[in-house]
C-alpha cells in the first residue's frame, strides 16, 4: 500500500474562496446571528491571535465536567476584520480535516459555523444542555458539535431527534472529510425552548460508539488511497454495514471494527468470506482480527482482490 504524502487539498485550497462566498451569501439572506464554533487547545494556529481579540463563550454543560470545552465566537460579517477571521477559520478547518489529524489524534480547533436567531448566552446554554445525554452507563458527552461526529450521527438519529438537535439553529455548516461544505438546515422555526433529552435508545448508543472506529477507517482510507473513489456518504454506508457484519462474526474491539471496515472498503464488503481469509482466521481463531490478518501476505491480498474483481466482472457481463 502506498502512503500519500500530498495534502488532499489542491482542490480544497481552491474551494476556500467558494466556501467563504457561500457563507457570505447565506449571511446576506437572513438577519441571524453568525457564530464560529471554536475550541481552544495548546497548539498555536493561524486562528489563535484572531480569537484572542474576540469574546469566546463556552458551552454550558450541566452536571458534567470536562475540558477542553468548545464555545462560540460571534462574528459580524459586515466587518472586514470578522470576514478575515471567517477566512482564517475556513483555512484552519481544511488543515484539520487532513486524515493524519484523525489518525494521530491531533487536536482540532474549528468545528463549524452556525446561523441562529438566538443570542450567544442562550445558544451556548442550549448547546451545552443537549450535549449531555443519559445512557445505561450514565451521563455521556454527545460530541454532536464535532464535524467528525455530526454527519454520521444525523444518520443514526430519527427525524424527530434530528429536529430536536437542530432546534436552536437555522443552519449548521461544516466541512466533511471530502472537503465539501455541508449545510444542515432546521426544517422548523428555531425555538428558545430548551431541549434536554433526545431519547437515544440502546441500539443507537451502540452505533454512536462505532463513530470513533468509523473516523479511523475513513481517515485511513483517505490517507492510503489518494485516488479514493468513494464519497464520505458512500463510505459511511459500507462502513456501518461492515461493523454490523464484524460484530456478527464476534469482533467487538474498536480497532478490529476499523480493520474489518477498512478492508471492506478497499478489498470487498465480503472479504472475510474468501477462502484464503477464512483459512487464516480459522488457524488463528483465538487472536484479534488485526493479528489474524497480519498472517496474510501482500501476494495473498492481491489474489483475494483479483478474485472479487473477476466475480464483479462476471456479474456485470451477466447483466448485459
Amino acid at each position: 500500500m502506498s502512503y500519500s504524502t500530498a495534502l488532499r487539498p489542491n482542490i480544497e485550497r481552491q474551494n476556500l474562496e467558494k466556501v467563504f462566498q457561500k457563507i457570505m451569501e447565506i449571511a446576506l439572506e437572513n438577519n441571524d446571528y453568525f457564530y464560529l464554533i471554536y475550541q481552544q487547545n495548546n497548539k498555536q494556529t493561524i486562528m489563535t491571535e484572531s480569537i484572542n481579540t474576540k469574546s469566546l463563550l463556552f458551552f454550558e454543560y450541566v452536571d458534567y465536567q470536562i475540558k477542553p470545552t468548545p464555545g462560540l465566537v460571534e462574528l459580524d460579517l459586515t466587518k472586514e476584520s470578522d470576514q478575515l477571521i471567517l477566512k482564517q477559520s475556513i483555512k484552519e478547518f481544511y488543515l484539520d480535516i487532513d486524515p493524519k489529524t484523525t489518525l494521530y489524534a491531533k487536536a482540532r480547533s474549528i468545528y463549524g459555523w452556525i446561523f441562529s436567531p438566538l443570542k450567544i448566552e442562550l445558544l451556548t446554554r442550549q448547546l451545552g444542555l443537549i450535549a449531555i445525554q443519559p445512557s445505561k452507563e450514565g451521563a455521556q458527552l454527545l460530541r454532536y458539535f464535532d464535524p467528525a461526529v455530526l454527519p454520521i450521527l444525523l444518520k443514526i438519529l430519527c427525524s424527530h431527534q434530528k429536529k430536536m438537535l437542530l432546534n436552536p439553529v437555522n443552519q449548521w455548516l461544516f466541512l466533511n472529510s471530502d472537503g465539501h461544505l455541508m449545510i444542515e438546515k432546521n426544517t422548523r422555526k428555531p425555538s428558545k425552548h430548551f431541549v434536554k433529552r433526545l431519547g437515544i435508545d440502546e441500539q443507537q448508543w451502540q452505533q454512536i460508539n462505532w463513530i470513533e472506529s468509523r473516523n479511523q477507517t475513513l481517515a485511513r482510507y483517505h490517507l492510503f488511497n489518494s485516488q479514493y473513489v468513494l464519497s464520505e456518504n458512500e463510505a459511511d454506508i459500507m462502513i456501518m454495514q461492515a461493523f454490523k457484519l464484524a460484530e456478527s462474526k464476534g469482533y467487538s474491539d474498536k480497532r478490529d471494527l476499523s480493520e474489518f471496515a477498512y478492508y471492506s472498503l478497499t478489498i470487498h464488503p465480503e472479504f472475510i468470506e474468501h477462502p484464503i481469509i477464512d483459512d487464516v482466521i480459522t488457524r488463528n481463531v483465538n487472536h484479534s482480527l488485526i493479528k489474524q490478518l497480519k498472517n496474510i501476505s501482500e501476494s495473498q491480498w492481491k489474489i483475494v482482490a483479483n478474485d472479487f474483481n473477476k466475480e464483479l466482472e462476471r456479474n456485470n457481463d451477466g447483466l448485459m
